[in-house]
């Protein structure tokens, strides 16, 4: 009896060597798709708050209507977030990035030709759906990318997260001054689609040479839970308008502690949802992982350090000259000293992806958490340019290299169908702690209402400092060990 072909152990064929660069060329074009749609869905979002006022003026709108323009994207996106991420576990990174793309493209296009200030606002809205994609691009990551490979790939992602945020703020004034409404909107809105067509080029042309058509495996999960979905979202939105009358109301207001007991009821319920339902949002166990659990509360301390430093320094630099320490800086002039941290994010994103891959993650969180914390400390010792440069620089390194690490650890460790809303987590946790800590340091700059002066910014950059050291040492006990991942992986 002759053997049968599939008991004999073939050779490698020669051609071996030429099929393993074609996939690695085609990963590669599929992450500069991803790169390019990050990139200018991330400049889209950044737009809103550096155009206001001009918006506010065309339209004719006074500021508090003015102010949808921000708020309605706000609510959108962490509605769409968590459940973007569930979709593309639940039906495949492909498809739930081809609907993210159109709603995305949809809403530049209202924004940039809606003659209204309600088509605006609908287009915005649209907009909101922007983040949705960063925890689909992880889920494709992981599809596309060797385990070993993801960390690299996460720090592209990171960095064009940071960079598109960056050049939003930068260049949206200057545009608009030049231009119009019109060419703000709808050149990013291209380069969107742009990114768009590359990557699924890429995939199509991988799916053809594999077979696979954004295969989920058997043990995807068959049904999307609506209903952790629904009480989770809502649970958020009252969360964002907890944080939101702070700055009206006050921290003990009635109904801002009214507004933070329902948000811990919503998410108590949530809890109790997906410990229930047969295939829930995410596995709550999950949470109890350094994975995901651990990245999680890294995120929260990423926000909680970051944000709020942003916050401060255009508030310290653009008090008058006469106060002795403020620089009178213009918003342009803001906007070049951002730059700054927003260059360093950049560049350490990549490199903490490289780094985390041959090393230890939870090393490079930490030294990630360090430095944002030093940045924060340098901020709070003087105002002259070169210590905010400097403090801006620490935090834009500490910041994208520790969400590098964090996302780069869930996408590697979460079960390989909660990938998409296990990152989705870390980006609204990030979301979160900013909000929580800028509220702070917003509470205690503005004081009794007067002036404040340097000791006041002082105080609040040392609880920006604080925070980032509390996740400095969150990161050293709660992120995974490398070896505990690639022993998940290969399992």
């Amino acid at each position: 009896m002759q053997p049968t072909v599939d008991s004999v152990v073939a050779p490698e064929p020669p051609h071996a060597p030429a099929r393993e660069a074609g996939r690695a060329a085609t990963r590669a074009v599929a992450l500069a798709g991803l790169a390019v749609i990050v990139l200018a869905a991330a400049s889209l979002e950044g737009f809103v708050l550096p155009v206001l006022p001009q918006l506010q003026r065309d339209f004719g709108v006074d500021a508090a209507t003015g102010a949808l323009a921000s708020v309605v994207p706000t609510v959108i996106t962490v509605i769409v977030t968590p459940l973007a991420g569930r979709l593309a576990d639940v039906h495949g990174a492909n498809k739930t990035l081809a609907w993210l793309l159109a709603i995305v493209i949809a809403g530049g296009l209202t924004s940039a030709f809606g003659p209204t200030f309600p088509t605006f606002i609908v287009g915005q809205a649209l907009q909101g759906f922007a983040l949705g994609i960063i925890p689909v691009g992880f889920v494709a990551l992981r599809q596309l990318f060797p385990a070993e490979q993801i960390k690299t790939a996460s720090g592209v992602l990171v960095s064009m997260s940071i960079a598109g945020a960056g050049l939003g703020v930068l260049i949206a004034g200057p545009i608009i001054d030049a231009t119009s409404r019109a060419v703000l909107y709808a050149v990013p809105t291209g380069l969107v689609a742009l990114g768009g067509a590359l990557f699924f080029a890429a995939a199509r042309r991988g799916q053809a040479k594999t077979g696979d058509s954004d295969a989920r495996g058997d043990a995807a999960p068959a049904r999307t839970d609506w209903l952790g979905a629904s009480v989770f979202a809502l649970a958020l939105v009252v969360l964002v308008f907890a944080l939101s009358s702070t700055s009206t109301l006050g921290w003990g207001a009635p109904l801002t502690l009214g507004y933070f007991a329902g948000a811990a009821v919503l998410f108590a319920a949530w809890t109790w949802v997906e410990r229930r339902v047969r295939e829930p949002m995410i596995d709550v166990s999950t949470l109890a992982t350094r994975a995901v659990g651990g990245s999680v509360a890294v995120g929260v301390a990423i926000g909680a350090g970051y944000a709020p430093l942003v916050f401060l320094v255009p508030q310290l630099i653009g008090q008058p000259v006469e106060t002795g320490f403020g620089l009178g800086a213009s918003a342009t002039t803001t906007g070049y000293y951002l730059t700054a941290a927003y260059a360093a994010g950049v560049i350490a994103s990549v490199l903490a992806g490289k780094l985390a891959q041959r090393r230890s993650a939870r090393l490079v969180g930490w030294v990630a958490m360090a430095s944002l914390a030093t940045g924060a400390a340098l901020a709070a010792v003087g105002a002259a340019p070169i210590l905010i440069i400097g403090a801006l620089v620490f935090a834009g390194i500490g910041a994208a290299a520790a969400s590098t690490v964090v996302y780069a650890a869930a996408a590697v460790g979460a079960n390989e169908h909660e990938v998409g809303v296990s990152t989705a987590l870390i980006t609204i946790a990030r979301a979160v702690g900013g909000a929580f800590a800028t509220q702070i340091v917003a509470s205690i700059i503005t004081g009794d209402g007067g002036t404040p002066d340097f000791a006041t910014f002082r105080s609040a950059f040392l609880v920006a400092a604080a925070l980032a050291a509390a996740g400095a040492i969150a990161a050293a006990a709660l992120l995974p060990r490398d070896r505990q991942q690639r022993a998940k992986v290969t399992s």
